[in-house]
């Protein structure tokens, strides 16, 4: 077995709780802008006092409706500042909070339910409402839409409580008691639902925040895009919180690229799919003009530039060419700052997480000024386990452990995990999920002799074709989605003689595509095509010639072996936090190859 161990870096032992981390910056810093909170007039800025002082109001509101030390409270909303204020308040009442995604069904609302029980839910609005009722729920529902008033009158109906019960109440639970329940994102097939601590909550974000102390500071601004059901977005809202970052919510993934020029962040937490998209509008504003080929030399230049910067962390001698440099100078011009403009202007780092980042996407970024720095960890790690740092990133790894943290290689390839962010268990048991005291984390992986963790797949999509070679598909994979019109491909040949993959379309991307080039059959019939959980074969021969061309290119980065034979073109379902796409973004594999197992069937008996 190979091992690498980050010593700890902090301590916890001054805090009792996640809500010491906001007492403490109350004490600190009371008039640091903690949030900006959008309303219907703009942004408005919270300090830490004001927020605190929400927060214990609402927390005596729930303990005069009765919520009690270790109780469930459910919430269900999108990614808004009423959902920090609502977490930290049941935390200062004692209780436990489970999230739950918007885009949940009434069965997966029912099934946690049933599970835990919840003795209230704070929802955002009627949409959610439906939702919960339809799963049964008869529990008190609140929502966040100021319409409704609920969290003003749960506030006031707290007045009565003394404040020093709030204090008394808000003591009460310590690092090793239970602060969230959190579900997998597998959770439509095995509803687990993991148990974090408050210790898991605070030691790593104390840990975490020294670690990368130069990003997250107080005079950084951030904005949190990603879903507060997710470990990865709660992860960073304590962050912020704790470290004094001023902190912007957006719920809209529709709104998100104008909040960043809006809000200019200095740092951002991103999923890579996010950083496809950012490139992928570029790449739009540039045909529009007239300058495809122009700009994807400038794509070119960007990845040598960020090679090049890359390659200076061990060599500060090292240098571009002049013609390398001269051409960085014009693109910077005419393509680069202004990516760097629809980010906002002011970001000086990225991080990025929650599903494999392309090496060459991480190089693009960089060569145009805008550091990616990639981490890797679980809702089981209670987010970040590793990560790449400023000085040492390595596109194509994770990175080294974070502090209070080991990763370990098994006999299997397994990448196992160990410290300060990994959880008791689930709920619902899963004692297997552990191994002597290390989390299986269902991934392969290696680590270099620097101790930097490079992740190579799941252990269940590894394919052997018939010839008995066996293939890890996610590097292909990720060749072939850098084509825009193609918004996620799934390599699939296991026990075949030969490979296939199942392309999902950008359909948008591939109607424009169809307009702009004569197809406008394509484009019409591509309009009218439902979008169905198992997807609807697109067989037109002048779109599966242009697929061709980007299969064509992935082949060309890996070996015969792994070499990709035929193609199905597919229109499917792509909703985030849909049958297909998490609500993070990532792909459901195993869900989408089990509904789609009669294409794969046709495929191959097609010849």
């Amino acid at each position: 077995m190979t091992t690498s161990t980050t010593p700890i870096a902090v301590e916890s032992d001054l805090f009792c709780n996640v809500t010491d981390l906001l007492e403490e910056r109350v004490r600190t810093s009371p008039d640091h802008v903690a949030f900006a909170h959008r309303t219907s007039q703009g942004l408005e800025d919270v300090t830490t006092r004001v927020f605190r002082r929400e927060v214990r109001r609402l927390a005596a509101g729930l303990m005069a409706r009765g919520v009690d030390v270790g109780d469930y409270v459910a919430i269900m909303a999108p990614t808004r500042y009423e959902w920090a204020v609502v977490e930290m308040a049941v935390w200062y009442a004692g209780g436990v909070v489970v999230p739950l995604y918007e885009t949940s069904a009434p069965a997966q609302v029912a099934a946690v339910f049933e599970l835990l029980q919840p003795v209230l839910v704070v929802a955002a609005g009627a949409d959610q409402v439906v939702v919960l009722k339809a799963g049964g729920v008869s529990v008190p529902i609140l929502t966040m839409d100021s319409s409704s008033d609920d969290l003003d009158a749960l506030a006031e109906s707290g007045e009565d409580v003394p404040d020093r019960l709030v204090e008394e109440r808000r003591s009460i639970p310590g690092l090793d008691d239970l602060a969230s329940v959190m579900f997998t994102s597998d959770t439509s097939t095995h509803h687990r639902g993991v148990r974090i601590s408050h210790g898991n909550l605070v030691r790593q974000t104390l840990n975490i925040g020294q670690e990368y102390a130069d990003i997250i500071s107080e005079d950084a601004v951030t904005i949190v895009a990603l879903p507060l059901a997710h470990i990865l977005a709660r992860g960073l809202q304590l962050l912020a919180l704790a470290r004094g970052v001023t902190l912007v919510h957006e719920g809209d993934p529709a709104h998100v690229l104008s909040t960043f020029e809006q809000v200019r962040p200095t740092f951002l937490v991103v999923v890579p799919r996010l950083l496809e998209k950012v490139r992928d509008a570029e790449r739009e504003r540039a045909a529009k003009a007239g300058l495809s080929s122009l700009f994807s030399r400038a794509e070119r230049v960007a990845v040598s530039w960020g090679t090049m910067l890359e390659r200076r962390q061990d060599d500060p001698w090292v240098q571009p060419t002049p013609w390398l440099r001269i051409q960085h100078t014009l693109f910077d011009r005419l393509f680069y700052r202004r990516l760097r403009s629809h980010l906002g202007g002011r970001v000086r780092w990225v991080l990025c997480g929650a599903a494999p980042l392309d090496p060459a996407l991480a190089r693009y970024f960089w060569g145009q000024g805008v550091p990616v720095i990639e981490g890797y960890g679980l809702t089981e790690s209670t987010a970040t386990a590793t990560g790449n740092r400023p000085g040492d990133i390595r596109p194509g790894t994770v990175g080294r452990p974070m502090p209070g943290t080991s990763i370990r290689i098994d006999e299997d390839g397994e990448v196992l995990v160990a410290g300060i962010g990994v959880t008791s268990g689930y709920i619902e048991g899963g004692e297997d999920s552990w191994r002597d005291g290390f989390l299986r984390t269902g991934d392969l992986g290696s680590l270099d002799e620097q101790g930097r963790l490079t992740v190579q797949g799941l252990i269940g999509s590894a394919l052997v074709t018939t010839w008995g070679k066996k293939i890890t598909p996610s590097r292909w994979e990720l060749e072939v989605e850098k084509s825009r019109l193609v918004a996620r491909a799934l390599m699939v040949g296991d026990g075949r003689p030969y490979l296939a993959v199942l392309l999902l379309l950008d359909t948008e991307a591939v109607i424009e595509w169809a307009v702009h080039h004569g197809h406008p059959g394509l484009a019409a019939r591509l309009r009218r095509l439902a979008r169905t959980p198992d997807g609807i074969p697109v067989t037109d021969p002048a779109l599966v010639h242009r697929l061709g061309r980007d299969v064509d290119r992935a082949n060309a980065a890996v070996s015969r072996s792994e070499q990709v034979r035929k193609i199905l073109p597919l229109v499917a379902d792509l909703t985030p936090g849909g049958t297909i796409i998490s609500p993070t973004l990532t792909l459901r594999r195993k869900a989408f190859l089990a509904a789609a197992a009669h294409h794969i069937e046709a495929l191959y008996l097609s010849g």
